[in-house]
């Protein structure tokens, strides 16, 4: 994935683009799965990026282990359960180094798989600005609460930003993320535990806004070769325990254990920024496109459950998208539908209005009228259903302020980024 440089600031700055429109979306959507199916199948660049990265994440999580004062053996194998058996890679996990290899193959036919047979969701601007303030307000406490039997409509499907979002972490000063999967698993523990869960997939877009000069070296080479990397480029599996274990004190007390180890673990593997985990999520949140500091690498987890939940309880509707027939004009990227038209596993998720909070034109002069508009903060509640015997998170709002034909203020900012 693409890294800042750490040694001098950068200004991020997006292009100018038009009104986002839902068909166009879709059109684009459908467009980069098929270039990414295609294009990550037999290319030797991605399976050694897989293939590389997988085996730099292992040998400084083996590390970390190691210097806790494991011994080799018990440090491998539960640097092995962190990393392959979390995301639904089953033991035995040999001390071999074929391990690591055979694994990066697993999980980039996983991510081929997803690809080709998920659903797409494809996020409104309203809609994902909404998500992320709620994400924003979610804590460990709170993902615990998960449930997939009820709380997760498909066991798999692809969601779409309408743009990425930034996350800031000590590697790199800015990550973007514009894909995330997910699909029903098991995930396997060091002691031979078994918990359902949701594989999580992130996704970065290739030709982000942040680029290292390595990692553009890297693609001009790959395209040279003839083996171009795709519109979306995986960047692994994170599970998320989904069997609602805060049901039971007792299950809920092991999984809070479980999710502060690997807090931890991803603050000494040194990926992280330097965070105080004792500062709780705000109760209160809303987003207008800043990066977000994801210091314990589970905001792809927090995104995906504040989706859920929101359609859950009637925040945002799901409709069909129709696409442009194939004589429509190009859009503004120079796309162009060729062959039958494509609608089938497209869905469009937006925010549901509740009611019209613009000047009405035949209201009397307002002495304020305003040419943006912005996501108002919800508010987060744990709410008890007795019928459940649990509780369950929701939000209450959030609603876009402003006029209905003004644009939404999102992600039109430039940053400065230093160390």
């Amino acid at each position: 994935m693409g890294k800042a440089s750490r040694r001098k600031k950068q200004r991020i700055t997006r292009p100018e683009t038009g009104p986002w429109d839902p068909a166009i979306a879709a059109r684009r959507a459908l467009r980069d799965r098929r270039a990414t199916a295609t294009l990550l199948e037999d290319n030797p660049y991605a399976a050694a990026r897989f293939a590389g990265t997988t085996e730099t994440t292992f040998q400084h999580t083996l590390w970390h282990h190691v210097r806790a004062g494991l011994p080799l053996a018990d440090a491998w194998h539960e640097t092995a359960a962190w990393i392959m058996g979390e995301a639904g890679y089953q033991g035995p996990w040999p001390h071999t180094t074929q391990l690591i290899a055979d694994y990066a193959v697993w999980e980039r036919e996983n991510q081929l798989d997803l690809l080709r047979n998920s659903e797409i969701c494809v996020v409104s601007p309203d809609a994902h600005a909404a998500l992320v303030a709620a994400a924003l307000t979610l804590e460990a406490t709170d993902l615990l609460t998960l449930d997939r039997d009820t709380d997760i409509p498909l066991p798999a499907a692809l969601v779409v930003m309408p743009e990425p979002v930034l996350l800031s972490n000590q590697k790199a000063d800015v990550g973007e993320l514009s894909v995330l999967g997910w699909s029903f698993t098991t995930m396997y523990g060091a002691d031979g535990e078994q918990y359902p869960a949701v594989g999580v997939s992130a996704m970065l877009p290739t030709d982000g806004a942040v680029q290292s000069t390595e990692w553009r070296e890297f693609l001009a080479e790959a395209k040279a070769a003839g083996h171009p990397l795709p519109a979306w480029m995986p960047a692994g599996t994170n599970g998320m325990r989904a069997d609602a274990s805060s049901r039971s004190t007792s299950s809920q007390a092991a999984a809070l254990l479980q999710a502060r180890a690997r807090h931890l673990l991803h603050h000494e593997v040194g990926d992280l920024i330097n965070a105080d985990p004792s500062i709780p999520a705000p109760q209160t949140a809303q987003w207008s496109g800043e990066p977000i500091a994801d210091p314990y690498n589970n905001f792809a987890d927090r995104y995906l459950f504040a989706f859920w939940r929101l359609a859950a309880q009637g925040a945002t509707t799901v409709t069909d998208t129709p696409l442009p027939a194939p004589t429509a004009p190009r859009d503004p990227s120079g796309d162009h539908v060729s062959g039958p038209r494509e609608t089938a596993g497209v869905r469009l998720v937006d925010l549901r209005r509740t009611a019209d909070r613009s000047p009405r034109s035949d209201d009397a002069p307002s002495p304020r009228r305003y040419s943006h508009r912005w996501p108002v903060r919800m508010h987060k509640v744990n709410q008890w259903y007795p019928t459940l015997g649990r509780h369950k998170v929701l939000w209450r709002g959030p609603f876009i302020q402003g006029p209905a034909d003004a644009p939404l203020r999102v992600m039109e900012k430039a940053y400065h980024l230093s160390v």
